[in-house]
């Protein structure tokens, strides 16, 4: 059987001793990987309860826990001690533990699909007529409230990206900067794989659905590379590419946007105090606030320090604030010598 070719790369994964970070493309065995990791730190710790794997649907959490007890001869006794789960799953059971902490009183219920309270929300702020902020996004999207409404709606389902910004808004000049930074990454990706690649060439090769054409022959000879999913991705990405900089009127609608986005957030926070129910953001929120801070932690948080030796997270989601404090306040007590490690897997061209 011929070598894979980072098959190095990915034994020296594998090390107990030290912590990776692990990029490669969708369906290049990255979750087999995190199995095999997390089997090696199961024969060596001393409880099952030492390591922690977090995925992020609960289909890769079952799969996980599945190929795992495939393999292991004890798994009748160890099955429920297995600590697999969702990032949503651990952060609800964080908040079940400190309510208080979490800031949530009596616990809420948990709405995974909570697109109908966005944009009840986003109504409640754009009723503000008198707003001029909510004048301007109007009269750019030619009175339409309900695509007005979309618009915020959206934002919400996405504030744990921006929220701990929104107090100071970033300048016209800074996010066009940050746009044609963008744009230079996606190009460097691209072109690192493909020196003739561009918004043409995936215009050309790649249909609407950001699949490679089957009856073009540049396109199928692509699709022929070792690694055609990566490129492939990456040509997509190109043609999603944001603009370089703004006009004036859609600069004034954006700035009416980010001048509504606070007052969306709080009237979201006062529909789920109504509701008594939360969405998977808020709970996110809510667990980082129960662990409290790395010089002054929670009791929650010395107790998770004392149990936890090894945690995996499967797609991580490096673009998730509360994510990224949650693993940072877990691990904020880790010394070297310990011997306690962190993995994290993840698609470059989607999370990492």
């Amino acid at each position: 059987m011929p070598m894979i070719a980072d098959q190095r790369q990915r034994e020296r994964a594998l090390d107990p001793a030290c912590s990776f970070i692990v990029q490669a493309p969708a369906g290049s065995g990255k979750t087999e990987l995190l199995v095999r990791r997390f089997l090696k730190l199961l024969s060596l710790t001393d409880k099952p309860e030492e390591v922690l794997a977090i995925t992020f649907t609960r289909k890769a959490a079952a799969e996980m826990r599945k190929r795992v007890l495939q393999q292991i001869d004890n798994a009748g006794d160890i099955a429920h001690r297995l600590r697999i789960m969702t990032m949503d799953a651990f952060c609800a059971s964080l908040t079940r533990q400190m309510p208080v902490l979490a800031r949530f009183g009596a616990q809420p219920g948990i709405v995974e699909d909570a697109r109908d309270i966005y944009r009840e929300a986003a109504f409640r702020v754009l009723s503000s007529f008198e707003n001029p902020a909510v004048r301007k996004l109007l009269a750019h999207l030619d009175n339409n409230l309900a695509a007005a409404a979309e618009l915020l709606a959206v934002m919400l389902a996405k504030r744990d990206q921006w929220l701990r910004n929104a107090g100071h808004p970033p300048t016209r000049a800074e996010l066009e900067a940050a746009l044609l930074a963008e744009r230079k990454r996606l190009f460097f990706k691209a072109t690192a794989l493909l020196p003739a690649a561009s918004e043409d060439l995936a215009i050309e090769v790649l249909t609407k659905k950001g699949t490679w054409r089957v009856k073009h022959k540049r396109a199928q000879e692509l699709a022929a590379r070792p690694d055609a999913e990566a490129l492939r991705a990456a040509l997509e990405a190109l043609l999603a590419l944001p603009p370089a900089n703004y006009d004036d009127a859609q600069w004034e609608a954006l700035e009416a946007i980010l001048a509504l986005l606070l007052p969306a957030v709080v009237q979201l926070v006062f529909l789920f105090s109504e509701k008594n129910q939360v969405d998977f953001v808020q709970v996110s929120h809510a667990a980082v606030h129960a662990l409290g801070a790395a010089g002054d932690p929670s009791e929650l948080l010395l107790s998770l320090d004392s149990r936890i030796s090894h945690i995996l997270v499967d797609e991580f989601q490096d673009t998730s604030v509360s994510q990224w404090e949650l693993l940072d306040l877990l691990t904020s007590n880790w010394n070297p010598e310990e011997g306690r490690t962190v993995f994290l897997v993840g698609d470059p061209m989607q999370s990492v």
